[in-house]
């Protein structure tokens, strides 16, 4: 896999609809490219992994640059899994965000135990807002804990 590391200072150069494909082959739900162009305009990292000219890794950041950075939607296309992408994917993560800020992931419930595998740990008093649609999809998509 080519992975490309890349900050919101370079014009963001990604098949919109590729992008969009593979986030919900990843089980990320459904994304509009125009949306999607925005949050990855907005992001002040992205990372892009390409096989054989196919988009088939991503994943996206927003940070101040002294505590703390948000990552989302980090996705391998499921035919890829397996073979060490996820890995590369997190190593340049890690090595691009760690030094500078400590690393929000909001993580797919299945793929939680990846992340606890690179030192990631649970928050106990992590919270969100949500309502509408987006709530109804946290708790359909088993996001949610029973506390309240």
């Amino acid at each position: 896999m080519q992975l490309i590391s890349e900050t919101n200072q370079h014009p963001l150069d990604v098949d919109l609809p590729a992008l969009a494909r593979l986030l919900q082959r990843g089980g990320l739900g459904e994304r509009a490219p125009d949306a999607l162009e925005r949050s990855y305009q907005h992001s002040q990292y992205r990372w892009f992994g390409w096989q054989d000219n196919r988009l088939i890794a991503t994943a996206h950041a927003i940070t101040d640059f002294t505590w703390s950075a948000y990552v989302s939607d980090i996705v391998v296309d499921p035919d890829d899994q397996g073979r060490g992408y996820g890995d590369r994917l997190m190593q340049a993560i890690l090595r691009d965000l760690a030094p500078v800020s400590k690393l929000f992931i909001y993580a797919v419930p299945d793929k939680v135990a990846f992340y606890q595998r690179w030192g990631c740990r649970p928050l106990a008093t992590a919270m969100v807002y949500a309502d509408g649609p987006a709530l109804t999809r946290l708790q359909q998509g088993g996001y949610l804990s029973d506390a309240r």
